[in-house]
C-alpha cells in the first residue's frame, strides 16, 4: 500500500493550488494506474482535495481468487479507510472495477467503506443505476481487455438483466498499459463501428483505467446517443453532491 496526495505526485499534473471548496474526496485506486484521478482533476480542477489511496498488486482477473487474495483485499480496504479518516474525508471514490463484478461483492465494499465516510461511490454500481434510470435493456459495450478476460464484465450486466447488443474489446489486460489507451483510438474505434453503436440506445465505455472524461461530449456527439464510462459517472455523481460554482 502507498498513501498519495494527488497533487503532489499525478504526473506533476499541476502545482499545487488551493481548492476552492475545502472539500475531501478519498479515490482508491489500483496500483497500476491513476488514471480515475486524472480524470477527476481533468473534471474539477481545483474545486475539491483529492486524497488518494492506492491499493495493493492484485491479478488481472478482476475478483479475488483465494481465501489469501480475498482477505489481503478486505485489509487494504479497511487500511484505505482508516487513512481517508485521517484526512477527514467525507466521500469515497473505489475508483476500480475489481471486486465489483457481482452483487455480493458490491455490497461488501460499499458496506466497508461506508464505515468511513458518508458516501461510497462504485462505479460499476452506478453505471447500473444509470440504466436502469434510462429504462433502457439493451447496450453496446466497449472494454479494454480480451475477451477471455472481458467476459466477467459481459455477465455481470446478463446477471442484471441488461443484454448487450455488440462487445468491443482493445485486448489488452494490463492495467498500466490500458491507462495509456488514447482518446483517439477509442474514437477511432467508435467511428469504425459506428453502424452498430447506433442501434443501441446507450454504449457503455467500462474500465476506470481508460481516459474517457476529456471524450465522452465528443463521442456523444459523434455517435448521436448517450455514451457513459465508469470515470463518467463518477463525475455526475459528484457533481449531484458536492458543491458548484
Amino acid at each position: 500500500m502507498t498513501d498519495i496526495n494527488i497533487k503532489h505526485s499525478v504526473n506533476n499534473l499541476r502545482k499545487k493550488q488551493p481548492s476552492t471548496y475545502d472539500i475531501n474526496v478519498g479515490v482508491i485506486v489500483p496500483a497500476d494506474n491513476n488514471s480515475v484521478v486524472e480524470d477527476l482533476q481533468m473534471a474539477f480542477k481545483d474545486k475539491y482535495n483529492f486524497i488518494v489511496y492506492k491499493m495493493e498488486k492484485t491479478g488481472n482477473t478482476g475478483h479475488p481468487e483465494n481465501d489469501f487474495e480475498y482477505n489481503r483485499f478486505i485489509n487494504d480496504l479497511n487500511k484505505a479507510g482508516e487513512y481517508f479518516i485521517k484526512n477527514n474525508v467525507k466521500y469515497i471514490v473505489y475508483g476500480r472495477g475489481y471486486g465489483t463484478y457481482n452483487e455480493s461483492g458490491r455490497k461488501n465494499i460499499i458496506n466497508i467503506l461506508k464505515k468511513y465516510a458518508n458516501e461510497v461511490i462504485l462505479p460499476t454500481e452506478e453505471i447500473i443505476k444509470k440504466i436502469d434510470l434510462l429504462g433502457i435493456n439493451k447496450i453496446s459495450l466497449i472494454l479494454p481487455y480480451t475477451e477471455d478476460r472481458g467476459v466477467i464484465d459481459v455477465k455481470m450486466f446478463l446477471e442484471k438483466n441488461i443484454n448487450i447488443d455488440h462487445v468491443f474489446y482493445l485486448n489488452e489486460n494490463d492495467g498500466e498499459k490500458i491507462s495509456k489507451i488514447t482518446g483517439n483510438e477509442i474514437l477511432n474505434l467508435c467511428r469504425q463501428n459506428l453502424d452498430k453503436l447506433m442501434n443501441s440506445k446507450i454504449t457503455v465505455i467500462q474500465c476506470t483505467a481508460l481516459h474517457t472524461v476529456g471524450i465522452i461530449e465528443s463521442l456523444r456527439n459523434y455517435c448521436g446517443r448517450e455514451i457513459i464510462s465508469s470515470n463518467s459517472v463518477i463525475v455526475d455523481y459528484l457533481k449531484s453532491v458536492l458543491p458548484q460554482l
